[in-house]
């Protein structure tokens, strides 16, 4: 059993496994040919000057014509962003690094240890920074520095270093014993349990619990100068030679030792090249600069990484805190100093910091001139997409006595989760106890602005209802949408929608009669307009297309008009949120009605006024019961009058919007997102003339299935620019096999990814399917383009476990494009 009164030196031997632990032999073995040993060996590897920039890595400067397979991740993605955590050991006393400059109770109970108001960097009427961050001071003048105050655990009764730590470095916000760190779980599902990828290291001689997932773990980089590629000693020598050799004698089998071997010679170049570049003073800096120099050559170097975590201390001042703790405090400024000193600018706007430390100290100072082991204490985070300004809540300090502890607003997980999910995308498993996005952040990484928070939401079915008709003033607005102009479009606190906690809304956007030829974006309001297309609505035609439209801060989406004018009705079929409601299972295409054959309704055409009741439960894949919403692509063929279709709940009301909306002689295909009603059943119904249908299933919405993140609109595919594919028409019979993980804010895990599928002027009336790769063709219609027309379609893509998906074309070309809108995990 632990000593309560454990150090911190102590409680992090603990928490942490040494490079030589006999468990973590994947990690740090020698001779091991593996990607992650060798980056530890070659250490931070990365000499002043030597810079890749987004898009190239290190060895593309020092070695031309490298084998790429050394680095089996890759250098970080276009939309990839980078934090940087750093931990503050022993207890920080926040009190005295956000003060509380117009509060008598700050300065009666912390006595002789309070900073005079004079003495501090004032930020506003009420606050202080320690007079000694000038760093975190110049993002505060940016707008760039996130003050959330009030951040601790909820167990009030252990505040050992230990147990403390435990519970931050798991990320658990309340007790249990932790397993895995909630980097580490973050891992897990951003390399998808992978030991041969990784992409998180921590600056150090160990490992520390929050670096270690149930299946993946970081790797440790040291900060001193890297001791292999120039032999220091026989076992470095041995393993130059070793690696020499496998090259050389596997040169003329063309196989993978050629490959493995090349690498490991090219990485143990790179090594011996940076040895001359570094500074052979940097072991008399203070253990955080170093750390924080060798933290920002690696993001220089773009080796792949996009965690990199660095802790120091000690912070635990119960005597002489003055001395201690203004120390720290120039210790931690010199160390970001010279991190952003170093960092290149083309990483500038790449780069989020953030701190913790496993409790904050007691607002009464003691008799030791220090302060005891407290609760709550405010935590940082700082970068040029940061939303500046406070966060959480200040505790009170009225009423507290000698041995109370400040109240606890904000939990660690809710902390964290705010960062992974604005920032990394996603907190997913790492973090089941995050509850409250704190919406830290105003962009994204890739210069785009991003959905706020990206949250992982969970979808909540609703009878459709219809919330804008530029016709009517539905929604307010009572005109066309004239070219160039934005209209918004209100979404929460109405229709039964939330105020708050809504993260974005599935609708069905109608273009209606267009002047022009044009194309309407959606996106969130307050965000900067995406080179994206929702809609692309032809002249004097009524083109339907379903969207995952993400929300902005005022409960808004925008929808811009590019040319022309053009009436527009906004259906919403439901909203995504983190609390209740179900998660989305994906599917691999399955019909569940063809009109034309008999398939789920006798066969012959649906007649205006009819109810046609689709049985969505058992069948397709989808489960038979638990079932609350499905999604399904509706097809309308050749009807015999201009019209619509509703799709709504069996037993329900049936509501005044469309679905789909259906053109005379033509076949028209759009996504619905139907809540189930009773007996499983979805009713649809046409409005005029007669018709036939379709209807294939892509996906349910179940307790157990993933949860969904809308991201920022982003193009992987266009065949006119050989985006994503070769730029040339796609052929009759032919197929793209798309990469969608790892591109374009879609995580390399993800199960499933929402994506926005446009035909371009097809030459022939043709049908595109969409299914994972690996899997067999199923008999689907994921969009039904017009010969030399602009149609789209939304599509949920089920993805392979590589994150491809394949895109079937059947008879004539065409081009294509695929925006991506949001992804399952």
């Amino acid at each position: 059993m632990l000593d309560p009164d454990i150090s911190t030196a102590g409680a992090l031997h603990h928490l942490s496994r040494a490079a030589d632990h006999p468990d973590v032999d994947e990690i740090t073995r020698p001779r091991e040919l593996s990607r992650r040993h060798f980056l530890q060996l070659v250490g931070m590897g990365m000499g002043a000057g030597l810079v890749a920039g987004p898009g190239t890595s290190l060895l593309d400067h020092v070695i031309p014509g490298h084998d790429p397979s050394a680095w089996a991740a890759g250098p970080v993605g276009p939309n990839d962003g980078i934090l940087l955590v750093v931990g503050l050991f022993g207890g920080n006393d926040g009190l005295n690094t956000v003060v509380q400059v117009n509060d008598g109770h700050y300065y009666d109970q912390h006595g002789s240890l309070a900073i005079p108001r004079s003495q501090t960097q004032e930020i506003n009427g009420s606050t202080g920074l320690h007079e000694d961050l000038t760093v975190f001071k110049r993002f505060w003048e940016a707008d760039q520095l996130a003050i959330v105050e009030g951040v601790g655990h909820t167990d009030m009764e252990d505040f050992s270093h230990f147990s403390s730590m435990a519970k931050w470095m798991a990320g658990y916000s309340t007790p249990r014993t932790p397993d895995s760190g909630w980097v580490g779980r973050w891992l897990d599902d951003y390399l998808g349990g992978s030991k041969d990828l990784y992409a998180a290291a921590e600056i150090g001689r160990s490992l520390p619990l929050h670096m270690i997932g149930r299946s993946s773990a970081a790797t440790v980089v040291p900060t001193g100068p890297p001791d292999f590629g120039v032999p220091r000693d026989w076992r470095a020598a041995a393993d130059n030679s070793l690696f020499q050799t496998i090259r050389d004698v596997s040169t003329g089998t063309g196989g993978w030792h050629a490959r493995v071997g090349g690498a490991q010679v090219d990485q143990l170049d790179v090594a011996a090249t940076l040895n001359t570049l570094l500074r052979d003073e940097q072991e008399a800096d203070a253990e955080i600069v170093s750390k924080l120099e060798v933290a920002a050559r690696l993001i220089n170097a773009n080796l792949g990484f996009r965690v990199i975590t660095a802790g120091f201390g000690d912070f635990d001042s119960h005597a002489g805190q003055p001395t201690q703790h203004g120390a720290r405090m120039r210790e931690l400024d010199a160390a970001l100093q010279r991190f952003f000193g170093l960092l290149h600018p083309d990483w500038g706007n790449r780069v989020t910091v953030m701190t913790f430390s496993e409790f904050g100290r007691t607002s009464f100072g003691n008799d030791g001139q220090g302060t005891d082991h407290g609760s709550s204490a405010p935590q940082f985070v700082l970068g040029s997409k940061v939303r500046g300004g406070f966060y959480g809540q200040r505790p009170s300090l009225a009423g507290l006595r000698r041995w109370d502890r400040m109240p606890t607003h904000v939990s660690h997980a809710d902390y964290f989760g705010s960062v992974l999910d604005g920032w990394m995308g996603g907190a997913g498993s790492s973090l089941p106890d995050y509850g409250s996005d704190l919406g830290l952040f105003r962009g994204g990484p890739d210069g785009s602005p991003s959905v706020p928070g990206q949250l992982f939401g969970e979808f909540v079915a609703m009878n459709p209802v219809r919330i804008f008709d530029s016709r009517d003033n539905t929604g307010g607005a009572r005109h066309r949408i004239q070219p160039g102009e934005t209209i918004k479009v209100q979404v929460t606190g109405a229709n039964g929608v939330p105020a708050n906690d809504v993260r974005a809304v599935a609708v069905n956007v109608t273009s209606i009669r267009p002047s022009e030829t044009t194309f309407i974006t959606g996106f969130p309001s307050g965000y900067a307009r995406p080179f994206t297309a929702t809609v692309n609505p032809t002249v004097g035609k009524i083109i339907p297309n379903m969207s995952i439209m993400g929300v902005g801060n005022d409960g808004t989406f925008s929808l811009y008009n590019e040319a022309g004018g053009v009436d527009v009705t906004v259906d919403m079929a439901g909203y995504f949120r983190k609390d209740t409601a179900a998660q989305m299972t994906p599917l691999t295409p399955a019909r569940l009605l063809d009109t034309r054959n008999g398939t789920g309704f006798p066969q012959r055409r649906l007649r205006a006024g009819e109810k046609l009741q689709l049985k969505v439960t058992g069948v397709g894949g989808v489960p038979a019961s638990g079932v609350q919403a499905v999604i399904i692509n509706l097809t309308s063929i050749r009807p015999s009058q201009n019209g619509w279709i509703t799709a709504y709940p069996n037993g329900g009301a049936k509501p005044f919007v469309a679905s789909l909306s259906y053109r005379a002689g033509e076949i028209v295909p759009n996504m619905a997102f139907c809540a189930v009603g009773d007996g499983g059943i979805v009713t649809l119904e046409a409005s005029h003339g007669d018709v036939h249908m379709t209807a294939d299933v892509v996906g349910c919405f179940t307790a157990g299935g993933a949860r969904v993140a809308p991201i920022p609109p982003a193009r992987l595919l266009d065949t006119r620019e050989g985006i994503g594919a070769a730029e040339a028409r796609l052929g009759p019979g032919q197929e793209i096999n798309l990469q969608v993980g790892g591109r374009g804010g879609v995580p390399a895990t993800a199960s499933a990814a929402v994506l926005n599928i446009t035909g371009i002027r097809a030459d022939a009336q043709t049908f595109l399917t969409v299914y994972p790769d690996g899997e067999s063709r199923p008999l689907a219609a994921s969009l039904n383009p017009q010969p030399g027309a602009i149609n789209g379609n939304l599509v949920v893509a089920k993805l392979s476990s590589g994150g491809r998906a394949r895109i079937y074309n059947d008879v004539g070309t065409i081009h294509l494009t695929a925006d991506a809108t949001g992804y399952f995990v």
